[in-house]
């Protein structure tokens, strides 16, 4: 009788907890999230990125923590790696994704692309610190250097700092090909285009092609800076969001263009780009927008 009064506890303890017990959410996804290897290039902007508290020093570092903080369905890992490194792990991996990349064709090959995250004022030709202009010859009607080889025909000692392993775009990079490779300074590292600018105030190099935006000169360097547009290239850099040639990686990027439409129709998105550009290069921006992508809606005034 002892031993049948053991059994019956012993099913209705059991019959309670399954009963009353929480369930087991064995299909939640918090406990089944895909793993995706988040690649930061190794630089200083990319500091603490992922915090709330990450430093607002670029447009495309602002919307990159937007972005990254909502793709809460993936179980995100930060992977720092040099410029050069990001490719290897995009064609080596289903499961990576980057930020800021120039979309050109040989990436496509190995990598899926975002619709823009941001835009850039592209390249520019710096020199610092010369009493003459460049000579005419080099020029056009504009003002504009119409190669940057046709530079070190006539100063073939002269030396062009360049950033390693980065893309310029489609346009630049194929200029950057027809240099002779003897009067190019590359430099790579965290700290690649800071470096670059101070080898230019230095004269260790005598020109640096860079974006605006990266350059950040003195009140008194900026007097002695020149500054050139390159002819044919392309007014603006866009940048993207890129993830592995996957189906991962399609999921992730169909996720990210659903938050960058809701974000292009926000005051934060049109803001983020003012804080950077001046007002009338934020209308010229609006303006290119507008006749070269007139059935899309990325960056307009509220």
């Amino acid at each position: 009788m002892r031993l049948l009064r053991i059994v019956i506890l012993h099913t209705l303890t059991f019959f309670y907890l399954d009963v009353f017990a929480e369930p087991v959410a064995e299909n939640d996804p918090l406990l089944v999230r895909e793993k995706l290897v988040w690649l930061l290039e190794d630089k200083k902007e990319n500091i603490n990125l992922l915090a709330k508290t990450a430093p607002d020093t670029s447009v495309a570092t602002y919307i990159e923590n937007q972005v990254v903080s909502q793709l809460t369905d993936y179980d995100i890992s930060i992977k720092r790696v040099s410029v050069k490194r990001i490719d290897y792990y995009l064609k080596h991996n289903t499961n990576t994704c980057v930020a800021n990349r120039a979309k050109i064709k040989i990436r496509e090959d190995y990598s899926l692309f975002s619709t823009p995250q941001s835009f850039y004022i592209t390249h520019k030709l710096y020199r610092f610190n010369h009493s003459q202009p460049l000579p005419a010859g080099l020029l056009n009607k504009k003002g504009e250097v119409i190669a940057i080889k046709d530079i070190f025909g006539l100063f073939p000692e002269a030396k062009i700092g360049i950033a390693d392993g980065a893309s310029y775009g489609k346009f630049l990079d194929e200029e950057i090909k027809k240099i002779t490779p003897n009067n190019i300074h590359y430099r790579g590292g965290v700290m690649r285009v800071t470096a670059l600018e101070a080898m230019l105030y230095s004269k260790r190099i005598d020109y640096l092609l860079a974006l605006p935006i990266d350059i950040v000169p003195t009140n008194e360097q900026k007097t002695l800076l020149d500054k050139y547009t390159i002819a044919g290239a392309p007014p603006y850099l866009i940048a993207h969001f890129s993830c592995s040639k996957s189906a991962l990686g399609t999921r992730v990027i169909d996720k990210i263009n659903s938050l960058l439409a809701a974000m292009y129709k926000t005051e934060d998105y049109y803001q983020a780009h003012r804080r950077w550009f001046t007002e009338q290069e934020v209308v010229d921006l609006q303006r290119y927008l507008q006749k070269n992508h007139s059935n899309k809606s990325y960056l307009k005034s509220h």
